[in-house]
């Protein structure tokens, strides 16, 4: 029986790097010299024609959610709801490296925020086909540039090759229509009170299970024996979904995560965010400084373009991401003030928190002239001072 829930989502999911996701059908494999192959994503994939490596990537592709709830929380208004986890792979190019794929996961009540993120790669061992996955040992602010990226994996970035770090391998066979395979040995782990763990994994394309144990000094399992030691996840409709619209500008949408409050002309906008460069620089965030940026819908040249485009049909409470070119951002002369070089991609996660909407001028009688005869005129945005800064 596993002793402490918190060491299963710590520990569960090991081989996945306890993540989560959404991706389209199609898997990319990527490889040093550039050459890419595809492969279906669905059950299919695992036809004789296309290699093991293809037939895995494709079966792992895609958005995941557990079969039972996580957890139940409470909501404002007093509700339960339950919690699942979710996990999404999607296949991306890191420079140095074949056959890699990035992995999140996150709880079903705010997808927009992983609370882990990995990365796998795909390679031959003595003729069969080993999966590792690997730590990604960046700052937390640099894993934000990540986060959402399973809906538009060519956009990833942030990671190098020597940034990863490998945490276990599962060694995969054929079994029937899918895939099943363990850890070839323990592997070191301090969770729990375990010094060594092992992981197994379960997939065909349509349903996954992965358990894990922990054990201590003495051999004995310390977590992971019971029940509560595996996960099993369907597959699901992606919980991002990108939007790659013709002037290059991508906005990532968290569908639901809004509410039914859309931001109209006129509206003032509090707006938190965190921008990134490419490479994973956060050049500016206003969470550390607990104060959203406040503007006009629409912003005007109070904003680069893409900002401003990306604002519309933003609803209250929603979460989005923002890839906007250089073009639509600062530049051939970029900002050096903030750090940013010219024509430089800049990415945003964005969470519009309220809405100051001003209430409706109704139109004057003829007797509600002022002593000069004319109108008032009401400003609607009276009284916000606004900064001129981002």
């Amino acid at each position: 029986m596993l002793k402490n829930h918190r060491v299963a989502v710590l520990v569960s999911m090991s081989f996945l790097g306890a993540q989560s996701g959404a991706l389209a059908a199609e898997r990319l494999l990527t490889s040093e010299t550039g050459t890419v192959s595809t492969a279906n994503s669905t059950a299919s994939s695992t036809a004789s024609s296309t290699s093991p490596i293809d037939q895995i990537a494709g079966q792992l592709t895609g958005t995941w959610k557990t079969t039972e709830p996580y957890q139940t929380t409470q909501t404002d208004d007093g509700s339960a709801q339950e919690v699942f986890m979710l996990m999404s792979v999607a296949p991306v190019m890191i420079e140095g490296m074949d056959n890699t794929m990035y992995v999140e996961s996150a709880l079903s009540n705010a997808p927009w925020s992983p609370f882990r993120q990995a990365v796998f790669q795909l390679y031959e061992y003595k003729g069969k086909v080993r999966l590792r996955t690997y730590t990604m040992a960046v700052s937390d602010d640099t894993l934000g540039v990540s986060a959402g990226m399973v809906a538009a994996p060519a956009y990833f970035g942030g990671v190098e090759k020597k940034q990863l770090i490998a945490t276990l391998d599962v060694e995969l066979d054929a079994n029937g229509s899918g895939f099943s395979g363990s850890t070839p040995y323990p592997y070191p782990t301090g969770v729990g009170g375990a010094v060594e763990m092992t992981s197994s994994v379960t997939f065909d394309g349509t349903t996954l299970t992965t358990a894990d144990r922990g054990y201590d000094a003495n051999g004995a399992v310390v977590w992971g024996a019971g029940q509560d030691a595996s996960y099993t996840f369907e597959r699901v409709e992606p919980y991002a979904v990108a939007n790659e619209r013709d002037d290059g500008l991508v906005i990532i949408e968290y569908p639901g995560s809004g509410s039914e409050m859309v931001v109209q002309d006129g509206d003032q906008m509090h707006v938190h965010y965190s921008g990134y460069l490419a490479d994973g620089m956060m050049f500016d965030s206003s969470y550390p400084r607990n104060q959203p940026f406040v503007f006009a819908f629409p912003p005007g040249d109070r904003a680069i373009v893409g900002w401003g485009i990306g604002m519309e049909g933003l609803s209250l409470g929603a979460h989005r991401k923002l890839i906007i070119p250089g073009d639509m951002g600062y530049g051939p002369n970029g900002n050096p003030r903030a750090k940013i070089p010219g024509d430089a991609t800049l990415i945003f996660n964005i969470n519009l928190v309220h809405i100051d909407r001003p209430e409706p001028v109704e139109e004057a009688a003829d007797d509600s002239a002022t002593e000069s005869g004319q109108p008032v005129q009401v400003d609607p945005h009276e009284g916000h001072g606004h900064s001129t800064e981002d």
